[in-house]
């Protein structure tokens, strides 16, 4: 059976030979008219800008996969502070391979960087809280693993990886109009693998419908804060809370204070800026 790890890693492969192969790298005809094959040179990754690095280990296969002869020196590891001008790593080899890596790295390297970056400057905010900051399932198709790890990185937390971690009751899951709490006690009895469930509630009607039954965690949807504050005073200490929709930079702090265990929030994965990095020659 092959093991979750190496899953994942097989995964990264992939997603690294997606990209080699949408940037046509074996056709590079500008680099391969305007220099020789034979001609090296050495470059500097630098970042432009204050923040958390991630993808490290993702730039090495990267250039293991273009070109094994490059010479890679790593001068910072994933989870460092970076501030602007710091030397992330060196290459040295022939400069066709170098330029085949150049934007493949950056792509991967801002991308990752910024998702850890912003989960940081969250988990800064409202560390005097103790609230976990969380990211969800809102994810680049095919970049969740690695999206997830840079949260990790940031110091957040990962919700369910995908459907078969879990069981999550949303509100999509009453299409069938069955009573609220007697959806959540069907699935109870049919959870025969002791799944985490996580209940999401849309109101206070709903929450005090399923408060007394045997649940992991209750996502409060869309509650202003004065409404979460209330809300949370009902919920056995039993039971973890969650706050989702509508959480952004500004209005985070107001959520934290609530005393809520997690807020989850889709844009540090979907709509995150890009850390941005520069190659030197």
């Amino acid at each position: 059976m092959i093991s979750v790890i190496s899953e994942k890693e097989n995964h990264i492969k992939n997603i690294i030979n997606l990209a080699i192969k949408e940037d046509r790298l074996s056709h590079d005809i500008t680099s391969r008219i305007s220099l020789s094959k034979k001609f090296k040179c050495k470059v500097i990754v630098k970042s432009k800008g204050t923040g958390i690095l991630y993808g490290i280990k993702v730039v090495k296969q990267i250039v293991k996969a273009i070109d094994k002869k490059i010479k890679i020196k790593i001068f910072k590891s994933d989870g460092s502070n970076l501030k602007n001008g710091t030397e992330v790593l060196s290459m040295n080899g022939k400069a066709q391979s170098i330029l085949k890596c150049e934007r493949i790295i950056l792509n991967f390297l801002g991308h990752l960087s910024g998702v850890a970056s912003e989960t940081r400057k969250l988990v800064e905010k409202t560390k005097k809280y103790k609230t976990k900051i969380c990211c969800t399932r809102k994810t680049l198709p095919g970049l969740r693993y690695l999206q997830k790890q840079a949260v990790k990185i940031g110091g957040g937390f990962n919700n369910r990886y995908n459907l078969e971690e879990e069981i999550f009751i949303k509100d999509n899951h009453h299409l069938d109009k069955l009573d609220f709490r007697e959806k959540v006690v069907h699935v109870i009895k049919k959870n025969k693998e002791n799944k985490i469930i996580n209940v999401e509630v849309d109101n206070t009607n709903q929450l005090k419908k399923i408060i007394d039954l045997k649940i992991n965690r209750i996502l409060l949807d869309n509650f202003r804060p004065n409404f979460l504050r209330k809300a949370l005073k009902i919920i056995p200490v039993s039971i973890e809370t969650e706050a989702s929709g509508n959480i952004n930079p500004a209005n985070i702090l107001n959520y934290a204070k609530t005393g809520v265990g997690r807020i989850s929030l889709g844009y540090i994965t979907h709509s995150v800026k890009n850390f941005n990095f520069s190659i030197e020659f």
